[in-house]
């Protein structure tokens, strides 16, 4: 009799566990079908971060072509191109304030021409006349300073763009910015095509990677407000 009250105790029970059962077990499927979802949604950003930071906005006549610092010769040589082809008049050159490096540099006799410098020279080899290059006059240290002293130097009250010229992972960054930062002018962001910046294998070499790491932080810094000030370009 013991036994048969005990079965059937043990057997009332399994029947009420069993929805728990049943639930905790729909529960965790929900859950790991999330998690896969998320994982796919994460892996597809990251397989398509670098096209998603190229853009290539479309041409028209502008004011001027402004060069952004860094990436050697490559936005120069873009700039000039731009120029022959007639988009605009002017080649406008942004000036980096000097920093430690070029201090120590200037310490042991090395040349320390500016990016500014370097950048006309290599304007002047390519055949743009001395007239049509500007330095904007203000020394910036990062992205958003020069976006900035650029729409100060732009025209007040031209309806015409500006084009910045810039690094093909740099270009999404440099939208982001100007549309946080600028009021009262329109610019136009283009990249250099011979970049070597791959955006569909940004992951095969570190130095892609790292770039593209570095634009994608620098943009979620610019749409929480700039928490972590820029310091650099």
């Amino acid at each position: 009799m013991r036994r048969a009250v005990r079965g059937w105790v043990e057997s009332a029970e399994s029947v009420m566990r069993s929805p728990a059962r049943r639930r905790r077990s729909r529960r965790l499927i929900v859950l790991s079908a999330l998690f896969v979802l998320a994982a796919s949604a994460c892996l597809f950003v990251l397989m398509h971060l670098g096209e998603w930071l190229l853009i290539d906005e479309p041409l028209r006549p502008a004011q001027a072509i402004a060069v952004l610092g860094g990436g050697q010769a490559w936005r120069s040589i873009e700039a000039a191109s731009l120029y022959r082809a007639g988009w605009a008049p002017e080649i406008w050159l942004t000036r980096g304030t000097p920093d430690e490096r070029d201090r120590e540099l200037a310490g042991i006799g090395f040349p320390t021409d500016s990016e500014s410098d370097f950048s006309r020279q290599v304007l002047l080899k390519l055949g743009i006349p001395d007239s049509a290059i500007r330095d904007i006059p203000e020394e910036v240290d990062n992205t958003v300073a020069e976006v900035r002293a650029i729409a100060a130097f732009a025209r007040p009250g031209s309806a015409l763009p500006v084009i910045i010229v810039t690094s093909k992972v740099h270009t999404r960054r440099v939208r982001v910015i100007w549309n946080a930062v600028v009021s009262g002018h329109t610019a136009i962001v283009r990249n250099k095509p011979s970049d070597p910046f791959e955006p569909a294998r940004w992951w095969h070499t570190t130095t892609d990677a790292l770039s593209a790491f570095r634009e994608a932080f620098g943009i979620l810094n610019v749409w929480a407000g700039f928490p972590i000030a820029p310091r650099e370009r």
